[in-house]
């Protein structure tokens, strides 16, 4: 009996000695080291370390490029097995993007080092800048076009390339471009409108029935901007007898189409859709696509709407999400306080009316998510964004960023109400007044649209350039 209890009592000494024993503690998880290439070039894939305390519990590090408070890159290495890393070498990798007009300068890498229960964060500055190219040439098949560097006569041109000389009747092809250290780079797409970095697609660029002895493929390495041979379209203006029942023609453009008018006569041609090229001739300035022309013979100008696929009228439209679904045209509607080129006129034979959705005005789609749209405005002008025309579907509860839009420091327009109805503003020169000159004052809305929920606009005063 005495061996049992002897046996007993050191059986609760080795328990005992074994509680208190100190149990390993799992170390504060927390970003130590952060590694990553000081400067870099849009399109590579940066390598980068982070290290973390031996024994904490991490299970993932996330290393995101951010902008502006806004994230364009990310790359997360998951850690499954403690066994499997070494936690003051986590290796990854992070790819910068190449996209559309991204800037060169500094940036941020944030690094997220996550665990069961806790979060560290650290963020570094990284320089980035385009590839400085030695090559770009346009690969149609067999055929390759080399583009030479433009000399650069304006900074809008300091980044294309161009080739000028002979080309075949049609052309089909994507952009490929070469680095110093021989580092290709290609370009391609659906189409001019949609080149993206990485994508070899071909672009077709034109068909027509005979070669061109000579013509010019130009390509923007920041822009994505295409210029190639486009043959002058000739559009017979449809005419109008009775104003209140307008001729109409439907066009198909592509964007950067050299059109020729017949019997334009004095009708002013909507500087949103066409650069007027000097010489009797336009340049179709919008997204390519079909869209209808119309002889507003009452308001002196040729009225420029664009239809959608099936032929009705063009629409934008966003999921619950947020998420844009169709991105074709936005609608202006209002009183009769602003127009374009001019003052709106009564139409003979119908009753003098605001707001009326047969006279609602299309925006011009000028870039992926970007619409513009030119106006003069009168006293007391009221306007309103629409998704659609005849349908009032309304863009207004998303949130627009032009109740503190100062027009240059003379006008400022304003939300009025919760309608989402963008009316004018008092003056910034005296608040006490609501006037516009006699003439009125050349507003110049540009709507950028990725974000629909939250749609960046600005507006600006640009009656001195005499654009109407």
């Amino acid at each position: 009996m005495k061996r049992i209890i002897n046996y007993l009592l050191a059986a609760v000494c080795v328990l005992f000695a074994a509680s208190c024993e100190k149990t390993p503690e799992t170390a504060k998880l927390e970003i130590l080291t952060s590694t990553i290439a000081e400067s870099a070039v849009f399109g590579e894939n940066v390598g980068f370390v982070v290290g973390v305390p031996a024994t904490a519990d991490v299970t993932s590090v996330t290393a995101a490029l951010i902008k502006d408070g806004k994230q364009l890159a990310s790359e997360t290495v998951r850690i499954t097995d403690a066994s499997s890393y070494s936690p003051d070498a986590i290796n990854g990798g992070l790819q910068i993007p190449y996209v559309k007009n991204i800037a060169d300068g500094q940036y941020d890498v944030m690094f997220v080092a996550t665990g069961k229960s806790e979060r560290a964060e650290k963020t570094v500055k990284i320089n980035l800048a385009h590839p400085e190219f030695k090559t770009v040439e346009f690969v149609a098949g067999a055929d390759k076009f080399e583009l030479f560097k433009s000399d650069a006569a304006s900074p809008l041109e300091e980044n294309k390339w161009s080739y000028t000389g002979a080309l075949p009747a049609s052309l089909s092809g994507h952009f490929e471009a070469a680095d110093a250290a021989g580092a290709k780079y290609v370009f391609g797409g659906s189409n001019v409108d949609n080149v993206e970095f990485g994508n070899s697609s071909d672009i077709d660029l034109y068909s027509y029935d005979e070669a061109i002895p000579e013509g010019t493929i130009s390509f923007d390495v920041v822009s994505f901007a295409v210029k190639y041979p486009l043959e002058a379209m000739y559009v017979v203006v449809p005419e109008t007898a009775d104003p209140a029942y307008p001729g109409t023609i439907e066009v198909e453009f592509k964007k950067g189409q050299i059109v020729a008018f017949a019997g334009l006569g004095d009708l002013w041609v909507d500087i949103d859709f066409f650069d007027n090229n000097g010489d009797g001739t336009y340049t179709f300035r919008a997204e390519g696509g079909k869209y209808k022309l119309t002889n507003q013979s009452d308001w002196g100008s040729l009225r420029v709407e664009r239809l959608s696929s099936d032929g009705g009228l063009a629409t934008f439209r966003w999921d619950d999400s947020g998420n844009v679904t169709v991105n074709e045209a936005i609608w202006c509607l209002g009183n009769y306080n602003f127009g374009k080129p001019d003052q709106r006129k009564v139409r003979d034979g119908r009753v003098f009316s605001d707001w009326e959705t047969f006279d609602g005005y299309c925006m011009a789609k000028i870039d992926d998510y970007k619409y513009q749209i030119t106006l003069r405005i009168y006293n007391y002008a009221s306007l309103k964004f629409f998704q659609t025309k005849l349908e009032w579907g309304d863009i207004a509860s998303a949130n627009y960023d032009l109740a503190n839009s100062t027009l240059e420091k003379i006008y400022l327009i304003s939300v009025a109400g919760s309608d989402g109805n963008f009316q004018q503003g008092q003056s910034v020169i005296d608040p006490n007044k609501y006037e516009y000159p006699g003439d009125g004052v050349v507003l110049r809305f540009t709507f950028d649209v990725t974000n629909p929920l939250a749609i960046k606009a600005e507006v600006k005063d640009v009656t001195d350039q005499n654009l109407m």
